[in-house]
């Protein structure tokens, strides 16, 4: 009977665990440093999850612009299924 509620508690904690982490995203990572080039490129480092290695990330000013709403377009997609499977 202990058993049963031992592992009745680790699943349900697990599950809680998971449901309350969002799950990172590279793309998403705050840069770190942003420099102009004579392009008119904007290019930042970016953390990339499971390395201690950044990565140069170049883009225009407009292309940084259409990437940020993109996100947080997703993220707000992302939460609206997340309280639909909540009920």
């Amino acid at each position: 009977m202990i058993a049963i509620t031992f592992a009745a508690t680790l699943l349900l904690a697990d599950a809680a665990a998971q449901a309350a982490t969002p799950t990172p995203v590279a793309s998403s990572a705050p840069a770190k440093k942003e420099k102009v080039n004579k392009d008119g490129l904007v290019c930042k480092k970016e953390a990339v999850l499971g390395s201690r290695m950044p990565t140069k990330v170049c883009m225009t000013a407009e292309q940084w612009e259409e990437r940020k709403a993109s996100d947080r377009d997703n993220v707000d997609r992302q939460q609206r299924v997340m309280q639909a499977e909540r009920g």
